[in-house]
């Protein structure tokens, strides 16, 4: 749909974002200055991903579309602008603002709708929750026995949603093809007619947005893995599967196409959410398409490793990876990560420290800077607990751990049954209470990203909150 706009003349893949949303405003200046659409569907903004606050119990989201702006704002620097590939799905937040604005009247879903999805015949595509549409697939979450658990209610990403750009559309495989069939042949066309659009298509400047724009971690082979906008380019034999979740469940991931007489191109793309595991393969050279979707967020990435096999199969490789073997193993380490995040909580504890303010002190409503996310502790039945935006259905439990610092540990079981994304690193679960004049608790510190080591603060509310979106509050 971006570059839609750009065909028609609305922008330029080099726009700066702050030229088309006045409303980009982020504390740094090289950001907020010199970024363009392509920094970030490339993910080379340089910014920090935080993607554990815009989602929380079944996928329910926890602010506003309205607040993804200052929201970005706000995002800490990583790296420079430009400078190296880091994931970071608000830049599908900065495309859908662009796309809503450049649209004119017409909103995000409504103008994929019209643009995209009704010109190629995608029926079953939609980008709301609501829908008459039979026979739709239910949301499940895996326990750690590795039994489905159905969640109720489905998980609101959809079109007036914070993060639409990044989840919003539900689609099937039928429709998938239909789409990927359309990009390829868009591709094939266009590069070889040296044009930006092609007869009876409607995706244009496809060659662009399939180019390499941004490097991914080298391989240790010679061959290419880059970024291009919303796929991942990797030339084969080469291993898969950086974008989702089994490199955190194996030690190393298996090489694709081991044994191909030489090297091939594939373009691919994984999703993980709530209730859902996606994978996509393209090879271009022989318009082939790989689309596994699953209904559920299980013990492993089974949706990328089962792409995998269809891959391998499809390439008639020499020498087959057992993938069998990779999902057992991979859904055993996905369960033992919980454990060993209790274990690690408990080992790195410091003993004799301070002895904790009696539990009212801790009691309060605590915002971070721009007022669009909170945390409320309370003590109820001797037990201090606290709850995300507001969402008093869904309380946990708080205990002392060390000085003013609290757990809210769950099992796993209860992390799915909740409808909560799965995070096992252990400071995600610290809440570090920080003290003011007189001693009094005026904030609290947590490390929602692991790629932001201070975490982000909070601080007690006196009064009721109002949103400020300037990158100086």
């Amino acid at each position: 749909m971006v570059a839609m706009l750009v065909e028609r003349g609305n922008m330029k893949w080099d726009t700066p974002i702050s030229s088309i949303l006045p409303s980009f405003d982020h504390w740094d200046e090289s950001v907020r200055n010199k970024s363009n659409v392509i920094h970030f569907l490339a993910h080379k903004s340089g910014l920090a991903p935080k993607n554990d606050v815009w989602n929380i119990e079944f996928g329910q989201t926890t602010m506003d579309r309205s607040h993804a702006m200052p929201t970005i704002n706000t995002l800490d620097k990583l790296s420079n602008l430009g400078e190296k590939f880091q994931y970071n799905n608000w830049g599908y937040a900065i495309a859908d603002e662009i796309i809503t604005t450049l649209s004119g009247q017409f909103s995000w879903g409504t103008a994929l709708k019209m643009s995209i999805f009704e010109p190629l015949g995608m029926s079953r595509t939609i980008t709301s929750s609501k829908s008459d549409l039979d026979n739709r697939a239910e949301p499940y979450q895996a326990l750690s026995n590795h039994t489905p658990h159905r969640l109720e209610p489905r998980p609101q990403f959809e079109d007036g949603k914070i993060m639409q750009g990044a989840v919003g559309v539900q689609s099937c495989v039928r429709d998938l093809l239909i789409y990927y069939k359309a990009l390829l042949s868009g591709l094939e066309y266009q590069t070889e007619h040296n044009t930006t659009c092609s007869p009876d298509n409607p995706l244009v400047q496809v060659p662009t947005l399939l180019q390499a724009h941004s490097k991914m971690p080298e391989l240790p082979s010679s061959n290419e893995n880059s970024y291009a906008l919303g796929w991942a380019r990797t030339e084969l034999p080469a291993p898969l599967g950086s974008i989702g979740l089994n490199p955190t469940y194996v030690p190393n991931m298996p090489l694709v196409g081991e044994g191909l007489r030489e090297p091939k191109l594939c373009f691919w793309h994984q999703g993980s959410n709530m209730c859902s595991l996606h994978f996509v393969a393209l090879l271009p050279d022989t318009s082939t398409a790989v689309v596994v979707l699953s209904n559920g967020l299980a013990n492993n990435d089974v949706s990328d490793w089962i792409g995998q096999l269809l891959l391998q199969t499809i390439l008639d490789v020499p020498e087959p990876v057992d993938y069998l073997k990779l999902a057992k193993i991979s859904a055993q380490n996905s369960n033992a990560r919980w454990p060993k995040m209790i274990s690690d909580l408990t080992q790195k504890r410091t003993a004799g420290t301070i002895t904790p303010l009696p539990p009212s002190s801790y009691v309060g409503q605590f915002y971070n800077k721009i007022k669009t996310f909170h945390i409320e502790v309370q003590h109820e039945d001797s037990q201090l607990q606290l709850c995300f935006q507001g969402n008093h259905q869904f309380w946990y439990d708080m205990e002392h751990y060390e000085d003013d610092i609290f757990t809210w540990v769950i099992t796993r079981d209860e992390n799915a049954k909740r409808g909560r994304f799965p995070v096992t690193w252990p400071d995600f679960y610290k809440i570090k209470f920080q003290r003011g004049d007189g001693g009094r608790i005026d904030g609290l510190i947590w490390q929602h990203d692991g790629h932001s080591p201070d975490g982000e603060a909070f601080f007690r509310s006196v009064r009721e909150p109002t949103l400020s979106a300037s990158h100086e509050t």
